[in-house]
């Protein structure tokens, strides 16, 4: 009779432990050492076992996904085959673990359902560094790590991938710091990017964690600068890192009472994490607070006792390993605000020579925000205050590591590099790879969209699943105005309350917990405008007669017309009603939460409210289903919990600002389908037209653009030298970010890009002249007709918007022009007078190309488009396309990109590779290596449309030159560079700064 799968987990566990730590080998041989004839576990015994239990459920499970996911990411591990060496997080390196562990197609399969392969992965930019985080140092002292990491995967959920990516970061982190027990301790700055909502917290509760074990003494984080993500941020450490053991040691029976956690729901519960009561016995460093859950820093009562670090040899400094392994650490977590930082850098003055020997760890979480100095440094010596307070307080710290963390790090890369006294990270830039399950900008946008597809249906689109656009603020003396967004407001609310009702009823079918629902107005940042909006939202929720059949009436249709359509296509899995009459008494419940508190509103606009209903917003204490009316205090680092339903129509002019407002991101288990986006989205003909949707958009391609050109420089030469260093990444951020301004001006003195190009990657130059200027538009076409004209010769190609879409035919025209004529046509062509910054440093890069012989001759093509085009005759063309493509508003000025289906032809043509097999591509290749290709449409854009969208089938008969847009997207030859991947050439605006530059990966 086969053994229970009880009677063998415990084996299983083992075995993996085992494995583990030596290399993949037959599991079931490992699993069934001590076990006799009948009694031993088969493959089919392990499949049963998968298909039962998947990570979440079951602790041995959980165990073979880790290892699944640590072997997916080793690098160059001893056990790969070394004729054949598999890459790290494919699908060829998951089959070369499955193949040495021994196991079926069928737990195989299984395995690739509930532990996918894991991709996750950090780029990381750094100098060189001194190895001392070796793994046998790691594994020595290893203490706070894996108690947060268990922690994570067994309280908090994580999937194995997540922990194990998570795992990887920090290590990169902590050994680019400097060895706490080092004689020669140097003194260390990086910056971690992550993205908006996506678990910076963890990365740095992670790094905290290794470095306390490492010897770090003395951590101080500091957070934004409001009490409310302080308090946040402590709690989370505090449930986290701190534990139990920690937070109790010391209190006696009257000190108990005044514990911060003495009535909190989740240490009642005890999901605080557990050290064991014997740690401290064991030799581990214990940690004591120096602030508490509602307590700022303030300046130590008892004096200096409390920082003092005592010495168990005194012949020895406190750094050495013997003084300081068993000595407690103390973690300090602060808001950014000047006279708290000064108050902490006097009391740890008095430690003078002593405090050089401590290694400690600071932790800025939101870097960008309140830490940049942002006086000009050539007008002004002077820093601003908290800058100052930073600088100071590093300055009194000569073992100080600081590690900052940010989602938006364009103000972090324009800090001078050469103000050794500043916060520019100059020894390592890691940026975070985005992790499962998160939702993020384009899980909201319909990225590399096929025009093809049917723009209306759910299941493809983001945008028709998700986003639901509204007008500007209305006019309060137009009540036609209030009229609308009164109406617009009402939708919103009736979503908040369906989609309450959808998780009230998953409740109750699937025993799911959703803990909070809220929905987040954030329309400006004036105090007086949140409370005419709370009052707007008010009047609304009183008026809307939830309960009534009016209102079910209401609901009904917009489940029928909004939540059916897009629950049935994105569910993934989870309870969705047959019939909306199963949904009544769950809308009577959702109701009944919403306003249990009373009034279902709150405004959160200033530290006084926010430390006024500091009980409310407590999402760890509390139950929380509300409508939070707020806008700086809610858009910066504080997570709103349950967020399901925004309503975001704040202009911002610049794009770390706006990226930080998107609140919308984040983890949404359990309720992704149900997440809707209300954002401003003005009509056409408003001359004062915004479109936020369309400006995240932007952001979004500038910020993966980023990451594509960090991951295009990270790593190092074969002689040890970078690739490229942190101080020479802020050109990159200058050129990708042309359009919505990266940051604040007073943030942005540094460098400039001077040239700039890719190999074989297909790039969109569509920042045209503006459309008023016919005269402009119509020199380009001009310029553009010869080369056009000689495009003459019918082809078809194969292309796919996403590497998941079935490979489709296109047709274009095609001919073929000589460098220097393609060259003319560059330098000719006019742009956007802001839009120099960006082609100039492309131009450069093709006129050095073309001088040292790397082109030759570039392939044109026209593409056929099916729909969205019309055909005009033109002088010198003929029958033309005429396509219809959408002028993006401001704050962007340039056009939407190119289509994706056409890109891959372009790219083969050049000599990439990629993803669709193309023949009559690869027939148009040159062989020496030295043919680009060239992208062009014709768009229409009739100079006198003012801001309407013009539909190329709108024009006349024969349309004027100033009337139609001549848009390329250029690709450059693979062998444009000696390696294929990027290049950059850089100046910078100062001459106290080191000379350029040229960053070329050999």
């Amino acid at each position: 009779m086969p053994p229970l799968f009880e009677h063998w987990e415990q084996e299983l566990v083992a075995a993996v432990a085992a494995l583990r730590s030596l290399r993949p080998a037959d599991l079931l041989k490992r699993v069934n050492i001590d076990r006799d004839g009948d009694d031993k576990v088969t493959a089919d015994d392990l499949s049963k076992l998968l298909e039962a239990h998947n990570q979440q459920d079951n602790h041995a499970v959980r165990q073979l996904a880790l290892a699944l996911a640590e072997w997916d990411f080793a690098e160059d591990p001893a056990w790969d085959d070394r004729d054949q060496p598999t890459s790290p997080r494919t699908a060829e390196r998951r089959a070369r673990v499955y193949s040495l562990l021994r196991l079926t197609p069928e737990v195989s399969a299984r395995l690739d359902a509930i532990a996918p392969v894991a991709t996750m992965r950090t780029t990381v930019i750094s100098t060189r560094w001194e190895p001392w985080y070796t793994e046998e140092r790691r594994e020595a002292s290893a203490f706070y790590w894996p108690h947060y990491k268990d922690y994570l995967l067994y309280h908090r959920g994580w999937p194995a991938e997540s922990v194990a990516a998570l795992d990887l970061a920090t290590t990169d982190v902590v050994q680019r710091i400097s060895d706490p027990t080092s004689d020669n301790s140097y003194r260390s700055k990086g910056l971690v990017v992550g993205y908006v909502q996506s678990g910076k917290t963890a990365n740095f509760t992670g790094v905290i964690a290794k470095a306390i074990d490492a010897g770090y003494r003395l951590v101080i984080v500091m957070t934004g600068t409001i009490e409310l993500l302080r308090s946040q941020t402590q709690r989370r450490l505090d449930r986290e890192l701190v534990g139990v053991q920690n937070l109790t040691r010391g209190l006696d029976e009257e000190a108990a009472e005044e514990f911060d956690y003495a009535a909190d729901k989740d240490w009642l519960d005890k999901a605080f994490i557990d050290h064991g009561d014997d740690f401290l016995a064991r030799g581990y460093p214990g940690i004591e607070r120096m602030t508490l859950l509602h307590d700022d820093y303030k300046r130590l009562k008892q004096g200096l006792s409390r920082m003092q670090f005592h010495l168990r040899d005194r012949s020895k400094p406190f750094y050495d390993p013997e003084n300081l392994m068993p000595a407690d650490a103390r973690l300090v977590v602060v808001k950014k605000n000047s006279a708290v930082l000064k108050k902490l850098a006097q009391d740890l003055k008095p430690l003078k020579d002593k405090l050089a020997e401590i290694p400690v760890l600071i932790v800025d979480d939101e870097s960008d925000l309140a830490s940049i100095n942002t006086k000009n440094p050539m007008k002004t010596r002077e820093r601003t205050a908290i800058n100052k307070a930073i600088s100071d307080l590093l300055g009194h710290l000569r073992r100080g590591q600081l590690v900052m963390y940010t989602a938006t790090p364009f103000a972090n890369f324009f800090v001078d590099p050469d103000d050794h006294e500043d916060i520019f990270p100059k020894n390592f830039i890691l940026a975070l790879d985005r992790p499962p399950g998160y939702m993020g900008v384009e899980d909201f946008h319909d990225v590399d969209w096929d025009s093809e597809d049917d723009k209306n249906d759910p299941g493809k689109s983001n945008e028709r699943a998700f986003v639901r656009p509204v007008g500007p603020p209305p006019d309060p003396d137009k009540p036609d105005e209030l009229k609308k967004r009164a109406a617009e407001m009402q939708t919103a609310l009736d979503s908040f309350v369906l989609a309450g009702a959808l998780k009230v009823f998953r409740e109750q079918e699937a025993s799911l917990d959703y803990r909070h629902h809220t929905m987040l107005v954030h329309e400006a940042t004036d105090t007086h405008v949140h409370r005419e909006q709370a009052e707007l939202v008010r009047e609304v929720w009183s008026k809307s007669g939830y309960g009534t059949p009016r209102a079910l009436s209401r609901l009904r249709s917009l489940w029928e017309s909004d939540y059916r359509p897009v629950c049935a296509a994105r569910a993934d899995g989870l309870p969705v009603p047959a019939t909306f009459e199963q949904l009544k008494q769950p809308i009577g419940e959702a109701c009944r939460r919403i306003r249990e508190v009373g009034d279902p509103v709150l405004v959160v606009n200033s530290d006084q409210d926010v430390q006024r209903n500091q009980q409310i917003l407590d999402f760890d204490r509390n139950r929380v289903w509300r409508i939070l009316v707020g806008g700086a205090k809610l858009s910066r680092g504080f997570t709103v919990e349950g967020l399901t339903i925004s309503f975001y129509t704040r202009k911002a002019l610049q794009g770390d600002t706006l990226m930080q407002a998107g609140r919308w991101f984040g983890f949404r288990s359990g309720y992704r389908d149900l997440v809707r986006l209300f954002i401003r989205r003005d009509p056409d003909d408003n001359p004062r037209r915004v479109d936020l949707y369309e400006a995240f958009e932007g952001l979004m391609r500038d910020e993966v653009a980023l990451r594509h050109r960090l991951q295009d420089y990270e790593g190092f030469h074969e002689d040890g030298s970078p690739i490229l260093e942190p101080w020479q990444v802020p050109p990159i951020v200058s050129q990708h970010l042309p359009y919505l301004r990266p940051t604040g001006r007073t943030k942005m003195f540094n460098a400039v890009v001077d040239t700039l190009g890719d190999a074989g990657k297909l790039k969109d130059f569509y920042g045209i002249p503006p459309r008023k200027d016919a005269e402009a538009k119509a020199a380009n076409l001009t310029l553009a007709v010869p080369i056009l004209a000689r495009a003459c010769e019918p082809r078809t190609f194969k292309g796919r918007s996403k590497p998941e879409d079935p490979i489709r035919d296109f047709h274009a025209l095609v001919g073929v022009v000589k460098a220097e004529e393609y060259l003319e046509l560059l330098r000719a062509l006019q742009w956007h007078p802001e839009y120099r910054t960006v082609f100039d440093p492309t131009l450069r890069f093709y006129e050095n190309l073309v001088a040292k012989g790397g082109l030759e001759d570039v392939v044109v093509i026209r593409p056929h488009l099916g729909k969205t085009v019309a055909t005009r005759k033109l002088p010198g063309l003929g029958d033309a396309q005429i396509v219809t493509r959408s002028r993006r508003n401001l704050p962007r000025l340039d056009f939407a990109g190119s289509d994706s289906k056409h890109r891959d032809a372009a790219e083969r043509i050049a000599g990439a590779s990629t993803k669709t097999p193309d023949p009559h591509a690869d027939a148009l290749r040159d062989p020496a290596g030295r043919r680009g290709a060239m992208l062009v449409y014709l768009a229409a854009d009739p100079a006198d449309a003012g801001d309407m969208k013009c539909q190329a089938a709108n024009l006349s008969p024969n349309p004027v030159p100033g009337d139609l847009a001549v848009l390329i997207s250029l690709v450059a030859p693979a062998t444009a560079t000696p390696t294929g991947r990027s290049v950059i050439e850089w100046k910078v605006r100062r001459s106290t700064q080191r000379g350029s530059a040229t960053i070329d990966q050999q």
